[in-house]
């Protein structure tokens, strides 16, 4: 019995060797982040430390708050969370239009996600301009918790 499953499992994986060797698939298009920026839930964000800095600039000059997505590449939840939610047309436009968005990566960021208190991700932080908390979503919550907290968090930085 283990012998089919090896057999089986080699065969897969020789289909896969020649479909990619036919239809030039590149693994270098699917790629989370680079050095100035992660592409997460087909947002871009801005990455630690400079990141948040330019956001905070950024965030200022537009009268926007501050989205801080803790994330990490081996987070099931992170993956739900911006499948579910992070994703969902709704949050994403109002993500893209109305915030400054910055990804801290668990493992690489962990200086500036501890600073703000930010252990365990999923988990979004909002700021606004100056660094002040305004509001935090902890886990994979869905659409319907993220948004009315989102959307009372845009509100309050417009009417300032």
């Amino acid at each position: 019995m283990k012998t089919k499953k090896l057999t089986t499992i080699l065969v897969l994986i020789m289909i896969l060797a020649i479909a990619v060797g036919t239809y030039n698939i590149s693994l270098s298009k699917f790629r989370l982040s680079d050095s100035n920026y992660s592409y997460l839930a087909g947002l871009t964000w801005h990455r630690s430390s400079p990141g948040l800095e330019r956001g905070f600039e950024q965030a200022s000059l537009e009268n926007k708050p501050i989205a801080i997505y803790l994330w990490a590449s081996w987070c099931q939840y992170c993956a739900e969370f911006q499948t579910n939610t992070l994703a969902n047309p709704q949050i994403k436009k109002m993500l893209e239009d109305d915030f400054v968005l910055v990804a801290l990566d668990r493992d690489i960021d962990s200086d500036v996600s501890y600073r703000y208190e930010m252990r365990d991700p999923p988990q979004v932080l909002f700021l606004d301009s100056k660094g002040n908390v305004m509001d935090r979503i902890y886990g994979k919550v869905g659409p319907e918790i993220f948004l009315p907290i989102a959307t009372q968090v845009r509100d309050r930085v417009r009417s300032q």
